[in-house]
């Protein structure tokens, strides 16, 4: 019988009616002694039945459950088999349908109605399943899915050749988690996790598109303004002074590319300059800082401009261009000493808007020479400007980037049978067996859309996107996201650099101990904040039109990837002729022609077409461009070549070219040939082995230790080859101790070690060799309290600078280091409930508010050759305020952040690198939430220690505007203080139970059989 709900399509009159009999054998033939099992497994020739025999006659009633043991399927007589060779891993197979029988026709065993087959922890679901002995292959049509351990896939056709050991699917849609699909879909091993109940088959749900708040893709603005006097950075916080000089103009803005919040604008702009009589500057003229006569002239610009939608009232515009005028500018002549007509043209704006056409717009107008790249100008002049802006024209509609139809089973799905066929052999199949064979019951009619598009249609353009925003946000409500008990994990980060910091990396054990500051005021020169690619996506939601798949392999020629567990998905990756394939190592190597990371369904951006994902490395990205002033000169380029030694001892070899140096044909990053090599360095002539550097790495077990080394090359100068390495090498082993259980212990050895103290800057450490001691742990919670431990202790020889010299030292040093971690919540309120439209909306976890106490107290004892010593007891902490739940549109979510830290000293060490010089310093730090998913972190860190030569000095800055949401980030960041800015993209990566639902935007007024695959 049909369980309710599920209809199944009538028999197909040439396969034989299902048969009763022994539950150890298939249905449908003559009788049960007549069937022998064969297992299931590749490779195994099966001939076919015999064709001649008649097809089995109908019986009175059907068996809907049948065991094949042993993996078995019905076969022919044993006489008519040849035997069985390698029969590898039996396996049994339980099958379950409404009816079931044999096809003589078409020489397959055919079930039929609420198919379900059990196999080796797995389940598959369908409609109709088909077992063609012959070939050994296996076909399933209709509400096709495959569960076992943490896999799901659903299909509405699936074809799999157990000789082969490939197959395919149509229409697919499924959640693969990686940390055990190695385990999960080998059969022979056990899975992962119990097999969950029967899920029913997942739908992609019809949504209204996002709306079209901006159609206009012509803009003409009216400009009047006045000339600052002041940098650039200065104008953005009013510091200066207004000259006596005035503009008016017009400009006009043409938008090339839009994407969502995003668009890429031409910008051009025509403005007059006067100038009254006015003090000139100290350059360019006979009497220094005298009046200059009044002028007029014309400036002209034009450039590229980014536009990002705050809001659909509000927008943040940049230009980057090139600005001429008629003539020089009295002002720039006397006060650059270096001038010019053609300069570099920059331009900051915020616009709003009060109608769709019409807006005021305040800019920042700078013209510049982009630090001497336009005749070795390096500032020019300023301005404030203030439009109002009409827009008009027209934009074509917009085209989903990726169409796919419902799988059978769902609203709007493509009738049984009346798919398009995906290849020959398909087609060659329906022209012989017939489309309606399938068994599928008919699908539920389409959603109705025609009031949800009248009920939009009215009112003008913003009342329009309003109502469509609005029917989105409660179809978006209305779906059944079939996922529950989702849970952040980690996240993959991709971060592109300028100005990279000189100072060396810290250990992260160093960064988590080290004391307390603020979250908001990152170190980014931590041995994990200096990789520019980290962390790695264990779970990720795929959907394709057709799916290849091979026992190492799976591809198809447009597949879309999202790690969002929801639907509509915040961001999924769009990839053309991708295939991903399991290597013999357990990693996971992605190519693809074209891949496309798409944000919101609008924004693409163009991502890497190959990555590799594996446990210990997550993802690997060969080139390097990196930045490294002191040893490097500036810019430079590298290759990562990684080089297997052996089963699980690795080599990585960077060869770098110095692009900077080679471009200046200098180098001062080495002291003359001969001199201390503490002797401060000087530029001289580089020649060709000074343009190419190395950095190799190192990394394994070694005799049973644990080896991680370094060698870094600067140069192949042989005269320059000593200051121009650096190498260092640990090799460590976990041992058990009475009293102290599991530790660490460690060989360590250095030279030209680059380490970093506070206010006293970078200091060297020229050698170094010894042993330590460690180990990090956690001690039980105690209601609200949490807390953390870390102890080292060591000895070595040390070769370094004394503060204030460049004489070398060579002491023996022995240490002890102790920490301690704290945090007490002293209040917390309800996060918002953790669905996508509140708590999981702009964050990958629901904000708690509350009010959190975290305290550090750090002691360090230092002993040295010569007789002295240093001892230290640090205490650091403070509160962090949490506000708001990061769901309203506005000023929804702050945290504050204030630590502060005191240090008592005894003694004083005699190496510049450990010398203990911040003893009081002060951290505040700040996230808040502007508006929408626009966020501003930052923090600042002041030394604060009366008697310190550096009190009032910045200790450390950061500042981030990031668009923040759950499943993705994208933030532009700068630390003034380390040097360091740049671009960051983060996926965020999610443990989730059940399906989910498809993601990729389904557009039901589109035809279905006229699809791209």
């Amino acid at each position: 019988m049909n369980a309710p709900g599920d209809g199944a399509a009538p028999p197909n009159p040439r396969a034989a009616s299902a048969a009763s009999g022994s539950a150890a054998a298939l249905a449908g033939l003559p009788s049960a002694s007549q069937v022998e099992p064969l297992p299931l497994q590749a490779p195994v020739g099966l001939p076919a039945p015999d064709a001649a025999a008649p097809p089995a006659p109908p019986l009175p009633a059907a068996d809907p459950a049948t065991v094949l043991s042993d993996a078995a399927v019905a076969a022919p007589p044993p006489e008519s088999r040849p035997p069985v060779v390698a029969p590898g891993v039996p396996l049994d197979l339980e099958l379950r349908a409404d009816r079931q029988g044999y096809d003589a026709q078409l020489r397959r065993f055919v079930s039929t109605g609420n198919v379900t087959a059990l196999v080796a922890g797995a389940r598959l679901m369908a409609d109709r399943l088909e077992i063609d002995t012959e070939s050994r292959t296996l076909y399933a049509f209709g509400r096709v899915r495959f569960q076992r351990g943490q896999q799901y896939l659903q299909a509405s056709r699936l074809r799999y050749s157990l000789l082969e050991g490939r197959g395919e699917m149509q229409d697919a849609y499924g959640v693969l988690d990686l940390d055990g699909s190695a385990t999960d879909l080998d059969l022979s091993q056990e899975p992962t996790t119990p097999l969950p109940p029967p899920e029913a088959i997942s739908c992609p749900p019809a949504l209204p598109p996002p709306p079209q708040w901006h159609p206009y893709p012509w803009a003409v603005t009216t400009w009047a303004g006045q000339m600052f006097a002041a940098n650039f950075g200065d104008t953005f916080i009013f510091k200066g002074r207004l000259r006596p000089e005035y503009l008016v103009g017009l400009g006009l803005q043409r938008r090339l590319f839009d994407a969502g919040p995003f668009a890429l604008e031409l910008d051009a702009n025509l403005l007059g300059h006067r100038a009254d009589r006015q003090p000139g500057g100290p350059f360019n003229q006979a009497v220094p800082n005298a009046d200059t006569p009044s002028q007029t002239f014309a400036d002209m610009t034009v450039g590229l401009g980014a536009r990002l939608w705050l809001q659909p009232w509000l927008n943040i515009y940049f230009v980057e261009g090139v600005s001429l005028l008629s003539q020089n500018s009295n002002y720039e002549r006397t006060f650059r000493e270096n001038y010019t007509t053609f300069l570099n043209y920059l331009a900051f704006e915020v616009e709003a808007l009060v109608s769709p056409q019409w807006s005021a717009v305040g800019r920042i107008h700078h013209r510049s020479g982009a630090y001497g790249l336009y005749s070795g100008v390096s500032e020019g002049s300023n301005a404030y400007l203030v439009g109002l802006r009409y827009r008009w024209g027209q934009t074509p509609p917009f085209v989903p980037p990726l169409e796919l139809p419902p799988p059978q089973g769902c609203p709007g799905a493509p009738p049984p049978g009346q798919e398009r066929p995906s290849g020959l052999s398909q087609q060659l199949e329906v022209v012989t067996m017939g489309p309606q064979r399938l068994g599928t019951p008919p699908p539920p009619p389409a959603v109705p859309r025609a009031r949800q598009a009248s009920a939009a249609s009215s009112g003008n353009l913003w009342a329009r996107a309003r109502e469509q925003e609005r029917l989105r946000r409660e179809a978006i409500a209305r779906i059944d996201q079939r996922v529950r008990d989702v849970q952040f994990q980690q996240s993959l980060v991709a971060e592109r650099r300028r100005g990279v910091s000189d100072e060396p990396a810290l250990t992260d054990t160093a960064s988590q101990f080290g004391g307390i500051r603020p979250g908001q005021l990152p170190d980014l020169n931590t041995q994990n904040g200096r990789q520019l690619v980290r962390g790695s996506i264990s779970r990720w939601r795929i959907q394709a039109r057709l799916l290849r798949f091979t026992p190492t392999t799976l591809s198809g020629d447009r597949v879309g990837f999202s790690n969002d567990p929801f639907t509509p998905a915040q961001v999924w990756m769009d990839s053309t002729d991708v295939v991903a394939t399991l290597l013999p190592n357990g990693d996971t190597e992605i190519k693809a022609a074209k891949n496309r990371l798409r944000l919101e369904d609008r924004l693409p951006i163009a991502v890497q077409r190959t990555a590799t994902i594996s446990k210990e490395e997550e993802i690997e990205n060969r080139w390097v461009f990196g930045y490294d002033e002191e040893d490097r000169d500036g810019y430079f380029f590298g290759y990562k070549i990684p080089v297997k030694l052996g089963d699980s001892v690795r080599l990585t070899l960077q060869p770098q070219f110095l692009a900077e140096r080679a471009i200046d044909s200098s180098t001062d990053s080495y002291p003359l040939p001969g001199q201390s090599v503490a002797a401060p360095p000087v530029t001289q002539p580089a020649t060709t082995s000074d343009l190419f550097g190395l950095d190799a790495r190192l990394s394994g077990p070694i005799v049973g230790f644990g080896a991680n080394a370094r060698l870094e090359m600067s140069t192949f100068n042989p005269e320059n080859i000593p200051d121009g390495t650096r190498s260092s090498g640990t090799l460590d082993r976990v041992v058990d101790l009475p009293l102290l259980g599991s530790s660490l212990f460690r060989l360590f050895g250095a030279y030209r070690f680059r380490t970093w103290n506070g206010s006293l800057g970078e200091q060297d450490v020229y050698t170094a060799y010894g042993v330590s001691l460690d180990k990090n742990g956690s001690f039980p919670d105690l209601g609200a309290l949490s807390s953390s431990y870390y102890w080292r202790v060591g000895v070595g020889n040390y070769q370094a600078n004394p503060v204030d010299s460049i004489d070398l030292a060579r002491l023996w040093r022995g240490n002890a280091v102790g920490s301690l971690n704290a945090s007490l919540a002293l209040w917390r309120g309800k996060p918002a409930p953790p669905t996508p439209l509140a708590g999981l909306m702009n964050s990958a976890t629901p904000i708690r508010p509350g009010l959190t106490l975290d305290a550090n107290l750090l002691g360090t004892a230092a002993y040295f050759g010569d007789g002295t010593n240093q001892n230290t007891i640090t205490l650091s902490g403070g509160p962090t305020l949490t506000l708001g739940h990061f769901v309203r549109p506005f000023l929804d979510y702050t945290r504050l952040t204030i630590t502060g830290s005191g240090t008592l000293r005894q003694g004083l060490s005699p190496f510049g690198f450990d010398q203990a010089v911040d003893l009081g310093t002060l951290g505040i730090g700040l996230t808040q939430q502007l508006v929408g998913p626009l966020v501003f972190s930052g923090g600042i860190g002041f030394n604060v220690s009366p008697s310190s030569e550096f009190y009032g000095d910045v200790t450390a800055s950061y500042v981030e505007l990031r668009w923040q949401r759950r499943a993705y980030e994208v933030g532009v960041f700068y630390s003034p203080y380390q040097g360091i800015g740049g671009v960051r993209i983060k996926l965020n990566d999610f443990n989730f139970n059940g399906p989910g639902v498809p993601f990729v935007p389904l557009n039901p007024a589109a035809a279905v059989l006229d699809r791209p695959f």
